[in-house]
């Protein structure tokens, strides 16, 4: 009876034991591994009273696309505004911003390039430090979704947008000054350039200025072009499809990375738009490009040497290490704010929040 007690006793015991190992095994496969993670610290805090949801960096200064509160002009280094404007000047009336939501700089001609939701480009001029922005004109078209422009020579540059309804459209511009009854108009004219069809919808665009423009069209994943210089007329490499909605794209050394919203962020390096004899080809889903962030809304992406940092709306920033674009590894996920857009500012990050803009130091 007495060997009978002990024998369960050590059984009750063993299974006790046996327990607690599966329960330490199994709570080790669901938890993080937190030793690898990277850290943050927000240096500063902007408040641009409106959303802010994109930014243009040229030096340590940054143009705001401030949405409801307009365009903004901000020195990084001392985090101190220096242009704040709710609208402008057309035909001697005053104009407020409606949601400005996309920005460019052009240093050269002094321009700042602003689009409102689901608009067209409109052009102002802006010297720095400068109390006020002067209206040129409009160029582009209504369901503009995204834009990028380089300096051609003083008072002329190019832009290439991508229009929701009609593809990629791209215009050489210079400036024309006309007096009328001593009366000086200055506009910016479209001189050559065109528009490339798509049976994709357009969201975002990416340019190298030298080599390649990258598309987002929606569906239909990403598409490939190549340019021989600023100025000529881009070619379609070829077209590859994505996991879920291609939002947004980023051209850097090894490839394409692209936002997916709600299939996370995919990397398309550049022999998957081309085939081994260079011929144009349109590839499906899996071929040798790579996802991650697939459990996560991704609506940006930006990339610093092997930092990615990935906006994610609600939840704020993630982080990836993409030393391996075919492997990124996911380096923590950081809630600082419903979070637009990122930029980095040499090896700060800059983000554009609905609290402002969020300048952060990363510690890897």
């Amino acid at each position: 009876m007495i060997v009978t007690k002990s024998l369960t006793s050590i059984r009750a015991c063993l299974l006790f034991l046996y327990a607690i190992l599966l329960g330490s095994i199994f709570t080790g496969c669901i938890e993080p591994n937190t030793e690898d993670l990277w850290s943050i610290t927000i240096k500063g805090v902007l408040q641009t009273e409106g959303f802010a949801r994109d930014i243009a960096i040229a030096g340590n200064t940054g143009y705001v696309a401030a949405g409801q509160a307009g365009v903004q002009v901000w020195n990084l280094s001392d985090q101190t505004r220096s242009g704040y404007f709710a609208g402008y000047v057309e035909g001697g009336a005053f104009l407020e911003f409606e949601d400005v939501s996309i920005i460019g700089r052009n240093p050269l001609n002094n321009l700042i390039f602003a689009s409102e939701s689901n608009e067209d480009v409109k052009i102002f001029h802006y010297a720095t430090g400068d109390s006020d922005i002067t209206y040129r004109n409009t160029i582009m078209s209504a369901r503009t979704k995204g834009f990028v422009s380089f300096p051609l020579a003083d008072d002329q540059f190019i832009m290439y947008a991508a229009d929701n309804d009609d593809g990629m459209k791209w215009h050489t511009y210079d400036l024309d000054t006309t007096i009328i009854f001593n009366i000086e108009f200055i506009v910016w004219t479209p001189n050559g350039g065109d528009e490339i069809y798509t049976p994709g919808k357009p969201q975002g665009i990416d340019s190298d200025g030298e080599t390649y423009i990258a598309m987002a069209v929606d569906q239909l994943g990403v598409e490939l072009y190549s340019i021989d210089s600023l100025g000529t007329d881009p070619v379609l490499i070829g077209r590859v499809d994505t996991e879920g909605n291609a939002e947004q794209v980023l051209l850097s050394q090894m490839g394409v990375f692209a936002s997916c919203d709600d299939a996370g962020a995919t990397f398309i390096p550049w022999q998957d738009f081309i085939d081994s004899g260079g011929r144009t080809q349109l590839l499906p889903t899996g071929m040798i490009q790579s996802r991650f962030a697939e459990d996560l809304t991704v609506d940006h992406i930006a990339v610093y040497g092997v930092v990615a940092a990935l906006s994610l709306g609600a939840k704020g920033i993630a982080l990836y290490d993409v030393t391996d674009p075919f492997a990124p590894e996911e380096k923590g996920i950081f809630p600082i704010g419903y979070t637009y857009k990122s930029q980095f500012w040499g090896e700060k990050l800059v983000v554009c929040t609905r609290e402002g803009l969020q300048i952060i130091t990363i510690e890897q």
